[in-house]
């Protein structure tokens, strides 16, 4: 005979010998609370809770086992029983380490299988790598990202040092939109290990990402659907642009995602995860596998590492457009405009300290060095920026480039004479009248216009007026000048 309960999760099975065996289907699971588990499985969960209270362990992990068995979804069961068995587990952590980990026999295609007999191996040592990363795989096949990070969390609590699964962690936070958890788990980082850069940059981002997702900015639902489909349409035309259609990159996304799910450390699945997004011009998520790809590499491919810090920038850029938008479609937001104004700030600072570690780690590259000091000037610190752009104009290639933003620096501080000595110097060094040369005489122009000294600044504006008319307004001020 036999006897159904639960048709969702789990069916017991009564044989004529009267042995009982849970059989689970294949339906699909979801995160349930207490208030949505079925009545024989609410009197065990009483019953848990009462052997917790009078601190019988062991007795609760066998309660809760077997109502984590009835009802897979109800993670705050899952949650106690894990704390039953870390406190009935003296050498708990220790096992897996002694004797290299616990070979689980359950199959990834089957994860729903795996998220209830994985308990097992976790009632012997709740802090199992293997285990946990078995049960962080298998939710994360079954669209359960809360039950996953779960998993992932118990083994950074069970590790002496956790840093590479925290950066798992974040990671997982991020492709999940859960931000302010990804923060936290760089946070956590910095208190192991001040100097990774990647931890540094991830908490600031995420930060400031939770922010803007609590704030709730999208406005109106009608801005929202413009905002989607102008996204659309530039993923689009990103698409097309590589030869590839929308699908055929989020098929070939889901393909690489297989991949990772059976082996999260290999470094070309990495990095092709983080090509993908690049293509979709999901530039905050490009950033995140290149730079666990970095990770990957052992700081040893400084290519990957510059393709990194180039999505970092794309994303707060893109950030920051978001941000203009959302005050374009509503002005009056003083919220948002604050928030804008705040983040504006501490891009400029993620980019100082991305291209400070960058020269830190390469101390003689010029280019960097000139990056460094367009980054410093750009978050308004003039004095800072001098050295860098300094040291950038002894190379020939960018000589030019770093003179330009030295004159900027000494103008900003109101050193006159210094910055137009300076650009004058890199106008002499220029033949063709190109943009630079423009810009350049444009701007000495301007400071001569400062000091006071007319006839110096009209010459440097007729010089760009005799090759180029519609420059700025040099037509108006050479104009006037006649008139």
């Amino acid at each position: 005979m036999v006897y159904i309960v639960n048709v969702l999760s789990y069916g017991i099975y009564t044989c004529r010998n009267r042995r009982i065996f849970f059989l689970h289907t294949l339906m699909s699971i979801s995160i349930i609370t207490d208030r949505q588990l079925e009545p024989a499985e609410a009197s065990l969960w009483v019953k848990a809770q009462q052997a917790v209270a009078a601190k019988n362990y062991k007795y609760a992990v066998s309660i809760l086992k077997t109502l984590i068995k009835r009802a897979p979804g109800f993670l705050e069961g899952r949650k106690v029983l894990r704390a039953c068995e870390i406190k009935s587990t003296p050498d708990a952590g220790r096992r897996s380490s002694l004797f290299g980990g616990m070979r689980l026999t359950t199959s990834r295609k089957d994860p729903a299988t795996v998220i209830v007999s994985v308990e097992d191996e976790l009632e012997k040592d709740p802090y199992s790598v293997t285990a946990n990363e078995a049960l962080f795989n298998a939710a994360n096949d079954l669209g359960l990202p809360t039950l996953a990070a779960f998993a992932m969390e118990t083994i950074c609590e069970g590790q002496p040092n956790p840093k590479k699964h925290l950066h798992l962690l974040a990671n997982h936070y991020i492709k999940n939109e859960m931000f302010a958890e990804a923060a936290n788990a760089y946070t956590r980082i910095l208190k192991i290990d001040r100097t990774d850069a990647i931890a540094q940059r991830g908490e600031k981002d995420c930060s400031a990402r939770a922010t803007m997702k609590k704030g709730n900015w999208e406005g109106s639902g009608d801005f929202r659907t413009k905002m989607k489909n102008a996204n659309a349409t530039t993923d689009l035309e990103s698409a097309d642009k590589m030869g590839l259609t929308r699908a055929e990159m989020e098929q070939r996304l889901a393909q690489l995602s297989e991949q990772y799910a059976v082996d999260n450390t290999n470094l070309q699945v990495v990095k092709d995860i983080a090509s993908i997004y690049e293509q979709m011009e999901d530039y905050a998520n490009s950033y995140s596998f290149y730079a666990y790809a970095f990770q990957l590499s052992g700081g040893a491919d400084v290519s990957i590492n510059d393709k990194a810090s180039e999505m970092h920038e794309k994303a707060l850029e893109a950030e920051l457009a978001y941000y203009e938008q959302v005050l374009a479609a509503d002005p009056t937001n003083e919220e948002a405009r604050a928030a804008y104004d705040a983040r504006k700030k501490e891009v400029a600072l993620a980019v100082v300290e991305d291209a400070k570690a960058r020269v830190e780690a390469n101390p003689t590259d010029a280019q960097l060095q000139f990056k460094y000091g367009q980054a410093l000037f750009d978050a308004g610190m003039q004095s800072e920026a001098i050295p860098a752009l300094q040291r950038a104009r002894t190379n020939p290639n960018i000589r030019i480039k770093a003179m330009l933003m030295l004159g900027k620096c000494y103008a900003a501080k109101n050193m006159t004479d210094m910055a137009i000595r300076q650009l004058e110097d890199a106008d002499k060094e220029l033949v063709a009248m190109d943009d630079t040369k423009k810009e350049i005489l444009y701007m000495i122009g301007l400071l001569y216009e400062t000091a006071g000294n007319k006839e110096k600044s009209l010459e440097n504006f007729k010089a760009i007026y005799e090759v180029d008319y519609g420059y700025k307004d040099v037509a108006h001020r050479v104009e006037s000048a006649y008139s």
